[in-house]
């Protein structure tokens, strides 16, 4: 599991449970706003986790964040918004638990449940923040199994989808333009978003596999768009500029570096009975965060995106 999935399955949690908090005391009738305020806040700092990357412009914005604070929350951010909140879970799931056995609740097996995710699941994640969750060799072959891949022909390209039971074929005539995209968005956290983007002349060809997953019948449609995103999850994804050559005869230079990593800094090893941690300071780097590789009819990037709006 990777760190971004890890984050919105926290950010998810929480809301869930503040959200839960909210409906019990408005269920027994609480009036008082330091009761409601506090999940409140977990719920606002959820949703803005689960949507950091529609936030991210405003939180750059200089009109909202001071530098320093911004550079104080980067830098604070895995304690101030999981592993804090996180923590005051698990407490209140335990002191449900302590007030439960004390008084003799009549919880039954759905309460004793409940509270006991209350107090044991944030713990848990806290541990996968701080330590990393480890995966059996028999699961990690079947994240490569559901993983997107891409391969090529003279007809053009496929991306085989195993999650969605299907795949998608672009013909080489159908490509209008790509644009190679590698930038990172800073909110809470620094992510980096890289790719290829192709914009097609007309809808993709979608082959379902025989076997289809019950949630895959039950959303049998395919997507309509002309903008194909081929994201570097996708095996194979790098192996794109080359195939343009071969089959678009147009030649590129592709920088598949990251834009995080422009100039080292500073490099430190710390070591413990457990593993060996390099922690690494670069300066980014101020390239471009696209960039047309192929262009059908010379369009600029705003126009290519006007076009296929």
């Amino acid at each position: 599991m990777n760190e971004k999935i890890l984050r919105k399955l926290v950010c998810v949690f929480i809301l869930i449970c503040a959200s839960a908090l909210i409906f019990f005391d408005l269920a027994h009738g609480y009036k008082s706003f330091v009761i409601y305020a506090i999940p409140m806040i977990f719920v606002i700092v959820s949703v803005i986790g689960i949507f950091e990357e529609k936030f991210s412009i405003v939180y750059n914005s200089k009109l909202l964040v001071n530098p320093k604070h911004k550079q104080w929350i980067n830098e604070k951010s895995e304690f101030v918004f999981f592993i804090l909140p996180l923590s005051i879970f698990s407490l209140i799931g335990f002191l449900l638990t302590f007030f439960a056995i004390k008084l003799n609740w009549n919880l039954g097996i759905s309460g004793w449940v409940t509270i006991s995710i209350f107090a044991l699941f944030p713990l848990y994640l806290i541990y996968g923040f701080l330590f990393g969750f480890s995966i059996s060799e028999k699961q990690q072959r079947q994240i490569e199994l559901r993983q997107k891949k891409i391969f090529s022909n003279e007809k053009g390209i496929t991306i085989q989808m195993p999650l969605f039971d299907k795949d998608c074929f672009m013909s080489w005539q159908s490509i209008e333009a790509i644009i190679y995209y590698n930038y990172i968005v800073s909110s809470d956290f620094t992510d980096h978003y890289q790719g290829f983007k192709f914009y097609l002349n007309t809808i993709p060809t979608y082959t379902k596999y025989e076997k289809q997953s019950w949630l895959n019948k039950l959303f049998p449609k395919d997507s309509q768009s002309k903008i194909i995103d081929i994201a570097d999850d996708t095996k194979s994804y790098m192996e794109i500029p080359k195939w343009i050559e071969i089959y678009l005869n147009s030649k590129t230079e592709v920088d598949f570096n990251s834009p995080l990593k422009g100039t080292l800094i500073s490099s430190h090893i710390t070591k413990n009975k457990r593993k060996i941690t390099t922690i690494e300071k670069w300066n980014p780097n101020n390239k471009e965060p696209e960039k047309i590789i192929f262009n059908r009819q010379d369009l600029s990037i705003e126009e290519i995106k006007k076009n296929f709006r």
